[in-house]
């Protein structure tokens, strides 16, 4: 399995709405577990700067992770960037065979 980022910058249109976050990661976990059952979501955290969240998660490959990107983007508040993340040892490996 491949490990990807899914970066997300949430527009609410409220600030009410921010009580909505906690439910709406529900519903995405929820459905990434309908839709995309070889998903692991390895780790999720709030941040300060640029993005609001950063989500970790495995997937079979990049098929797979553009389909949990556009499944963050079906609460329609949201903006994503997915990128794809390669452990450091692996990258050493790849820098061996050059």
């Amino acid at each position: 399995m491949a490990t990807f980022i899914l970066l997300s910058r949430v527009s609410l249109r409220s600030p009410g709405e921010v009580r909505a976050l906690s439910t709406m990661d529900e519903e995405f976990e929820q459905r990434l577990r309908e839709e995309c059952p070889e998903v692991k979501r390895v780790a999720s955290y709030a941040l300060l700067g640029e993005y609001d969240f950063l989500h970790i998660f495995e997937a079979p490959d990049a098929m797979v992770a553009t389909k949990v990107a556009l499944l963050a983007n079906v609460f329609g508040k949201c903006t994503t960037q997915t990128l794809t993340a390669i452990p450091f040892e692996e990258f050493c490996e790849i820098l061996e065979e050059i």
